[in-house]
Order: structure tokens, then C-alpha cells, then sequence
């Protein structure tokens, strides 16, 4: 493990007010809320957006659920939530961050219906002929693939579309996509800081990059777009309304759910 420097995994567990971090995560973080006050806010929020997304998933009947840079469990857990819809649902968690892992490991020990795979989620073949998928996951029912706030860690975009490409091409009709994604904003002072918290992550073990929406609703071709479409996090099917503000936090991240016809 590289102690030395601060991992994203770690550094959205402590925003979101988990407490596996370390102090170079949080000292981090802390550098990050000086220059943007509402990137906490926005952690928080895609938090909750993965929260409904997966509920919503649940209640459409889909049982399987692979989570893409899962990274670490933390207060409310993809199996937790969509467990709490049926107590069937099955969840396979990927990442490659060893803290990630290793309390994963700890967190789902004994129990049924979920468990974690060390890889790169861009190994497709690695992620879906592991014993864990194949043990967990029928690929032939429908799948939720789960890729919120991982995509933008991966600096090739093209490598990034391809590698949901293949997962999508693995799963059968009925089958959902569950996206975020970190975007520059409207506002141009805002995305400037937004671009030098970016620069910022240079110093994490792995780099954020945000992307256009265009290149974001891109992800998206070909599926079924479910209802609002591509939103702010915050204003994908919010659970009450939303008091207005100045505060640009949900100008950070665009996220959607598509179903594969």
C-alpha cells in the first residue's frame, strides 16, 4: 500500500463521513474544501444518487448488481441498499486500491450474496471470468453495472467508452448502466477551480479527469434512458426538493441510468 500519498478512494470515504482514511486522505481532502467549500457537498450527493439509482434498479426486478471501482464500503453499501428492495440481490464489487480490497474483504466475510474482485475494472475479461463474478452473477439475467465516480479516474477516454462498451456488449436486454461522472460546470469561475482541484489529484495515486457532458451522454447511445435522463446528481429523482442556492456543488457531477433494450 502507498501510504505516502492519498488514494480517491480514500479521499471520497472521508468526504462522504467515512472513517477509512488515513491522514495524508484527509489532509487532502482538506486542501481540496479550501479551494471548493461545496466539494464535500458533492461527494455526498453522488452518494445519494447511487443510493435511489440502485433502489430504483431493485424495484425494476434486477437482482445482480456489479459495482465498477466500488471503492470502499462505507455507512450505506451497494448491497446494503439494494437488500433493502429483496434480500436476494447479489453484488460483486471491483477495485484495485489495496485499502479498497482489504476492508471490503473484512466488511463482507461471511456473508452471502456479496463479495469483492481485486482487479482493474477495465480487465472485462479479468472482472467477468473471475470465480467471484461466475459464482455470483448469471450473465445471462439482467445486470446493473454500477460505474459512479470511477470512470473519471481512468485518463484514456477512449479506453474509458470502450471499456463500458464491453460490459454493456456482456449483459443481456433488460440490463442497466448506473453513471456519474465529473463534469466542469456551467459556470465559468467555478469550473476553473474545478480544473485546478483536478490538477490537485495529479498528486493521488490516480488522477481525476472531467468530461464533457457530450462526451458523457455518449456513454449512454443506444440505451433507454430512464427518466429525468442526464442530470445534475442532485436532480436525479430527489427524494424531496431542494431549497435554492448559489452553491454550484450540483454543477460537479452528471449522472443517468440507461436500460438496455
Amino acid at each position: 500500500m502507498d501510504l505516502e500519498r492519498a488514494s480517491p478512494s480514500r479521499v471520497y470515504d472521508y468526504l462522504i463521513g467515512g472513517g477509512c482514511n488515513f491522514a495524508v486522505d484527509r489532509q487532502w481532502a482538506e486542501q481540496a474544501i479550501k479551494r471548493m467549500p461545496w466539494i464535500r457537498a458533492a461527494a455526498r450527493s453522488n452518494r445519494a444518487f447511487l443510493r435511489r439509482a440502485v433502489r430504483m434498479c431493485a424495484e425494476e426486478g434486477v437482482r445482480q448488481f456489479l459495482d465498477l471501482g466500488s471503492g470502499i464500503p462505507t455507512i450505506l453499501s451497494v448491497h446494503e441498499m439494494a437488500w433493502q428492495v429483496d434480500r436476494d440481490c447479489r453484488v460483486v464489487y471491483v477495485d484495485n486500491e489495496r485499502v479498497a480490497v482489504a476492508h471490503s474483504e473484512l466488511t463482507l466475510a461471511g456473508i452471502e450474496g456479496a463479495d469483492i474482485i481485486e482487479a482493474d475494472m477495465c480487465d472485462v475479461d479479468r472482472v467477468l471470468g473471475d470465480p467471484v463474478c461466475q459464482r455470483l452473477l448469471d450473465l445471462d439475467r439482467p445486470i446493473a453495472l454500477l460505474a459512479t465516480a470511477s470512470l473519471y479516474y481512468i485518463p484514456d477516454a477512449e479506453l474509458a467508452a470502450r471499456t463500458v462498451d464491453r460490459y454493456l456488449d456482456a449483459v443481456p436486454s433488460g440490463s442497466y448502466l448506473v453513471l456519474s461522472h465529473a463534469t466542469l460546470g456551467q459556470d465559468r469561475r467555478d469550473a476553473m477551480k474545478l480544473s485546478r482541484v483536478l490538477e490537485m489529484t495529479h498528486s493521488l495515486t490516480s488522477a481525476a479527469t472531467a468530461r464533457t457532458p457530450e462526451w458523457i451522454a455518449g456513454l449512454l447511445a443506444g440505451l433507454e434512458l430512464v427518466q429525468p435522463g442526464l442530470v445534475y446528481t442532485s436532480f436525479w429523482r430527489p427524494e424531496s426538493l431542494r431549497a435554492q442556492d448559489d452553491t454550484p456543488w450540483h454543477d460537479a457531477m452528471l449522472a443517468a441510468v440507461g436500460r438496455k433494450p
